[in-house]
């Protein structure tokens, strides 16, 4: 008895120590937190009132140095393949394949985008729908040469997401998920293309480099411009892993390795420009409109322990676009070569030529549009051709 009558005592005796212990930390950590949230409340101070907001191609917010624009794109489709001479895949995998038809959302794009102090800019972009195949993009490319050996896809939502040193018009350096310098049809975005979607040579095109869905993205910067008295030419170089869009951080991933791949283009508007964009958008009539532009990647494949070359990479391309009142017209070429692919002593070469032709009746939004695309490639001797024939 004498016992328990003590050690309540003594527990008694350390909660009413404790009390004021832990008034006294109660209120250093409400110092701390004020003392936290004191530079944020600056900060928001600098806004002065109550900021804005309205509409600009896109839903905007704004107040001071920082802004906010949200932009959604939508695209619902029903589309099929009705093969003439055979039906690939019967009797395969599953057992699977022949004529092929359904509904989809390939793309839903929901896009951030603004300014921050110190001349910051930020793009952000998700996509949650069906943007192609899981068989040609990611881990389980059955053709490590079509998508330069992609690792894991990080494309399925995170599309695009990089911060920027918007300094100028002349030097701008942009670093994280980026869009990477290629050929023109796949610099412009799908709400600005002439079809539904890019070509066949444009595809093929994108397919041999890293991070291809629609387009091709990978982690990495980019110092990009414009120069001239009118910014008629621009010019983008990009530095990046080269190993497709990786959904973990590329140092702690054993399947890639450090060799980075360097890309670049360079356009000349020699007339008036159209921007990267396809159609008649800014033609005006009587108005010739014509840009021209030249593009290269290279990329060195290698893996370490011991260090073995599987192939060089180089793939570069020029492309024009004219426009001359309601018609337009583009036009690009296109090659590539993986040189001793995987020690065999040979090259595999590859082409692609795209001509496309659209009018825009005047004052309406009407539009018609033929194109012609091929690809082809080259292996030990013998080639191969695909061809499209597109309205």
């Amino acid at each position: 008895m004498l016992r328990t009558t003590a050690l309540i005592a003594a527990l008694t005796a350390g909660v009413a120590f404790a009390v004021p212990a832990y008034a006294d930390s109660s209120r250093d950590i409400s110092s701390a937190v004020d003392g936290y949230l004191a530079g944020p409340r600056a900060d928001a101070s600098l806004v002065g009132g109550p900021g804005s907001a309205g509409y600009d191609s896109g839903f905007w917010i704004r107040g001071g140095d920082f802004s906010l624009k949200i932009n959604l794109t939508l695209q619902a489709r029903f589309e099929a393949f009705d093969w003439d001479e055979f039906e690939p895949g019967v009797g395969g995998q599953n057992g699977r394949g022949g004529d092929l038809s359904g509904f989809s959302l390939p793309r839903a794009l929901v896009k951030f985008s603004g300014t921050a102090p110190c001349n910051t800019c930020y793009y952000l972009e998700f996509d949650f729908g069906h943007f192609g195949s899981d068989l040609l993009v990611g881990e389980e490319n059955p053709f490590p040469f079509l998508g330069s050996l992609s690792q894991s896809n990080n494309f399925e939502n995170t599309r695009e997401g990089w911060i920027e040193w918007c300094s100028s018009a002349a030097f701008n350096f942009r670093m994280g998920q980026i869009l990477t310098p290629n050929t023109r049809q796949l610099m412009t975005t799908p709400e600005l293309q002439q079809f539904v979607d890019i070509s066949l040579a444009s595809a093929f095109t994108g397919l041999q480099m890293p991070g291809y869905t629609d387009r091709n993205r990978d982690h990495g910067f980019m110092v990009h411009g414009a120069l001239g008295c009118k910014g008629e030419w621009s010019y983008m170089v990009a530095v990046t892993n080269g190993d497709s869009g990786d959904s973990i951080r590329n140092v702690l991933d054993e399947r890639t390795d450090d060799n980075l791949a360097l890309s670049g283009r360079v356009n000349w508007a020699f007339l008036n420009p159209t921007y990267y964009e396809e159609g008649a958008l800014r033609q005006s009539t009587c108005n010739w409109y014509g840009e021209v532009g030249a593009w290269a990647f290279y990329h060195a494949e290698r893996v370490d322990g011991p260090h073995a070359a599987l192939f060089d990479q180089l793939i570069w391309g020029v492309d024009v676009a004219l426009g001359y009142g309601g018609f337009s017209f583009t036009g690009a070429f296109s090659m590539g070569t993986f040189g001793d692919f995987f020690l065999s002593g040979g090259d595999i070469d590859t082409t692609a030529v795209l001509l496309q032709l659209g009018y825009l009746f005047p004052g309406t939004a009407w539009e018609i549009a033929a194109r012609f695309s091929s690809a082809g490639i080259e292996v030990g001797g013998q080639d191969a051709t695909l061809t499209e024939i597109a309205g």
